[in-house]
């Protein structure tokens, strides 16, 4: 199942796709746009050019785990994505309570076209920027502007939400595959 990584922001959006077989992702593009967030328009470019089944979108929460205003307006943002595309939106479990106009039935039923939904997912990006600044950045060298930021940066950060994302699936396949068998013969 390959994947779009998304780490929205106020004036970029960084983008990130993983492989088909959805276990490893890769920086693809920063978009550009207004407090609103990117354009219906760019993510349907994007989903009709790599065959996208999923989304991850990067929920900016505080360190302690409780929402802020950008938490706020990334779950907007995204749910109005989500409406357009017809995809089922995913909040963490704990987040529940505090969006509950946005709980997934659970059944989902197909969309307008009569295929299955695009699932959208709201992962957990703390930290991410803060990561992708240290891969990103050279710790040698010239003294740079603490706040310069590379032009790629959010795509990086995108990166590493869809990775956690994708390691998050990927540990509980390799879990579920590797539990010993019961060993029903003689001992």
């Amino acid at each position: 199942m390959r994947w779009l990584g998304v780490d929205l922001g106020e004036k970029r959006t960084g983008i990130a796709i993983s492989n088909q077989e959805g276990t490893f992702a890769v920086p693809l593009l920063v978009l550009e746009h207004d407090a609103e967030g990117p354009s219906h328009s760019q993510f349907d470019a994007l989903l009709a050019e790599y065959h996208v089944q999923g989304i991850v979108v990067g929920l900016p929460l505080s360190l302690s785990g409780s929402p802020s205003s950008q938490t706020h307006h990334t779950v907007q943002v995204a749910s109005a994505i989500a409406l357009h595309l017809e995809a089922s939106l995913e909040l963490p479990a704990d987040m529940s309570a505090e969006y509950p106009e946005l709980a997934v039935a659970d059944s989902v039923l197909p969309t307008s076209t009569g295929q299955a939904p695009l699932r959208m997912v709201l992962w957990d990006e703390r930290l991410s920027t803060w990561e992708a600044r240290q891969l990103v950045q050279p710790t040698r060298g010239r003294k740079q502007n603490p706040r310069s930021r590379p032009k790629n940066l959010d795509a990086h950060a995108a990166t590493i939400i869809l990775q956690s994302y994708l390691d998050s699936l990927n540990s509980s396949t390799v879990h579920l595959l590797s539990e010993p068998e019961d060993d029903a013969g003689p001992a």
